[in-house]
């Protein structure tokens, strides 16, 4: 016994030496920033031209029959108005009448261009909301610093600011080495078919081959990372997949006061609890892998010896990225039911019963491996399984050895203080998308911290966050 003893000993001793050297041989991924900080508190009017933007009401609607495309004629001349060094030196190009294109030239055209994306179209403010905004949503006004605005995040910071970025430096004389365009997207918020898409095929019968897309995405966070006690600037690397299913149980209803064992909401309710109690394995992918290489370094001691040694300490990972909503959507492909339809009538027992369950899918769960891991689970041929059109793979990851992700660092250690910079999976989607077949290099950021109001009431922007933006924006694109 005594021989076993120190025999274990031995072996915990060992596994500590292991899991603590393993920890302190981890090396720090970030740089320190090169170059100077460009000062851009001179650029007069900015503040007011992205409040203006704010009432155009360039909305995008599922029904399509919605949608005022007057608004974007509107908002296209307030650009061309607004920003003339820039429309009088890009080549201006709209696709399918409502996306714009513009190039601006750079010195070498032997070197592959850089692509920077927004879009213009926000999402609806439904009209049971407007009365808990502090300012209505479109009139674009700033209240103690703050602007208030559907539209003001997601996403007018991004498109404005590279265009105050571009009308300053070509101002100031400058042009780029390498050739960028500008793509401002339509139709984002209903996918990008007509528009990013659209652009995305372009470039490809042109052989554009870009050197990176960046496109909004990530955020920097004082709050999302557990762990961590430094601001972490969350750069996209990857996007899920996006599924929609419909559920349709169809049993003979009738009175309610002579119901069957089993109705079609019971046999529905069934096969959403059975889908509830049947998740999808928790997995680390690719771009979730990198993030975990580039925090580790920077968290305290014993974050960083459960993050550099996951043969042993992944369950407890999944544990705590499992306790959060937001963490857990980054280890496992999630389901969960959107839309219920059924009854008419409090006496009626309805025959159909429809529910869409949303899905946003991992990279390495492909949409058939969703539809089959749904059959399995509800396992009940009464319920039937339709694909809503259109359902959409998740992305493959970008690399952060590139050359354009380590030329993003700099421009953000200068103008957001103390900043971790770490690639992460995107949960939500985003037009760069479709750019997959221009270029390996897609990143989605918006410079911009803990944003309040993402699609929902009280959408706002710091102004001393925009000026941050444009700072941002205008040193990458010199570091380019």
């Amino acid at each position: 016994m005594k021989k076993i003893g120190l025999f274990l000993l031995a072996v915990i001793a060992i596994l500590l030496i292991v899991l603590v050297t393993r920890s302190l041989s981890l090396k720090s991924k970030q740089i320190a920033p090169t170059g100077t900080k460009t000062d851009v508190s001179q650029i007069e009017g900015a503040i007011e031209r992205i409040s203006k933007s704010i009432t155009y009401k360039t909305i995008s609607f599922d029904d399509t029959a919605l949608i005022d495309y007057t608004q974007f004629l509107a908002f296209h001349e307030f650009l061309r108005t607004s920003y003339p060094a820039v429309f009088s030196t890009c080549r201006e190009e709209m696709v399918n009448t409502y996306t714009m294109v513009l190039e601006w030239t750079g010195k070498d055209p032997t070197l592959p261009p850089g692509i920077f994306m927004a879009h213009q179209d926000v999402v609806p403010v439904s009209d049971d909301t407007k009365d808990m905004w502090t300012v209505p949503p479109f009139d674009g006004l700033i209240k103690d610093g703050i602007l208030y605005g559907r539209g003001a995040i997601d996403d007018k910071i991004n498109l404005m600011a590279q265009l105050e970025t571009a009308e300053f430096l070509i101002k100031a004389g400058f042009q780029p080495e390498r050739t960028i365009y500008f793509v401002f997207g339509h139709d984002e918020e209903i996918g990008g078919e007509e528009g990013a898409r659209k652009v995305a095929e372009l470039f490809e019968q042109r052989n554009i081959r870009a050197f990176f897309v960046l496109d909004e995405g990530g955020i920097i966070t004082n709050e999302k990372v557990p762990g961590m006690t430094k601001p972490v600037a969350l750069i996209g690397t990857a996007e899920k997949g996006w599924l929609n299913l419909e559920l349709t149980v169809d049993i003979p209803g009738g009175h309610s006061s002579m119901p069957e064992k089993a109705t079609s909401i019971d046999v529905m309710a069934k096969a959403l609890t059975d889908l509830r109690n049947h998740p999808f394995p928790a997995s680390i992918t690719p771009s979730v892998q990198d993030f975990l290489n580039h925090v580790a370094p920077e968290m305290p001691f014993t974050n960083k010896l459960v993050m550099s040694n996951l043969w042993l300490f992944k369950p407890l990972l999944y544990k705590i990225y499992g306790s959060s909503a937001t963490g857990d959507a980054m280890i496992r492909t999630t389901m969960v039911p959107t839309i219920i339809n059924g009854g008419v009538k409090s006496n009626v027992i309805p025959t159909i019963v429809k529910t869409t369950v949303n899905y946003r899918l991992l990279p390495g769960t492909s949409v058939q491996d969703a539809i089959q891991h749904t059959e399995k689970a509800i396992n009940n041929p009464q319920v039937q399984i339709r694909v809503i059109p259109i359902a959409k793979e998740a992305t493959t990851s970008a690399s952060t050895d590139s050359l354009a992700f380590q030329q993003l660092m700099s421009p953000l250690k200068h103008h957001f203080d103390d900043v971790v910079v770490a690639p992460f999976l995107m949960i939500g989607g985003t037009d760069s998308r479709h750019f997959q077949n221009v270029t390996p290099n897609i990143y989605k950021f918006s410079p911009m911290i803990d944003p309040i109001g993402f699609h929902g009431v009280n959408e706002q922007l710091k102004v001393a966050e925009y000026q941050q933006a444009i700072g941002f924006y205008v040193d990458f694109i010199k570091k380019l």
